[in-house]
């Protein structure tokens, strides 16, 4: 009986590890430029990128852990995950709004709009989103910048399903 679960173990790894591969190129030139327009230097922590299959799995977990539905529903209409995680080895410590504005503007030009932007003395965020050729929500990039990590997390798939889920999830009376 061992046998026969190690065996079938082997058997579902690819298909498990299959899309958790490296960031894609695109998310790699976003994360130089963020990391470019914040003057500081960075060492990556961790880099990764989840592919369907491996989201798939994930909601299959969550399912069967969770009391509520909505968060393997949300996981059905998100196609890929991307994260970068950057420690900060260096630098002046100064984030303000200008970092910000340098970053939106990088951002622009690659076809991101901005929906969320936020700066203290200690943190930054920005949210962007991104419509595909057909002008449905498919993609969506969040930045996060603290005095001592960078996190970066790119989010693909039906967004506009997703959001649809929660709103209806919750109870909320807003027309999609």
């Amino acid at each position: 009986m061992k046998t026969n679960i190690c065996f079938l173990s082997l058997l579902l790894l690819p298909l498990i590890l299959n899309g958790c591969v490296g960031i894609n190129e695109e998310f790699s030139k976003i994360s130089e430029e963020v990391i470019n327009n914040i003057g500081d230097d960075y060492k990556s922590e961790a880099q990764f990128s989840i592919g369907s299959v491996g989201i798939t799995v994930s909601s299959w977990f969550i399912d069967a852990a969770a009391d509520d539905d909505l968060p393997a529903e949300i996981l059905d209409d998100v196609s890929s995950v991307q994260v970068g995680v950057y420690k900060k080895i260096k630098g002046n410590n100064s984030l303000n709004i200008t970092t910000l504005h340098d970053i939106e503007s990088k951002m622009q030009e690659s076809g991101w709009k901005s929906i969320v932007r936020s700066s203290s003395d200690r943190e930054l965020t920005a949210i962007y989103i991104r419509k595909n050729l057909d002008e449905i929500l498919d993609r969506m990039f969040v930045i996060n910048l603290d005095g001592d990590e960078l996190v970066l997390v790119e989010v693909e798939g039906d967004l506009k399903e997703a959001i649809s889920t929660v709103i209806k999830e919750k109870g909320m009376k807003i027309d999609i």
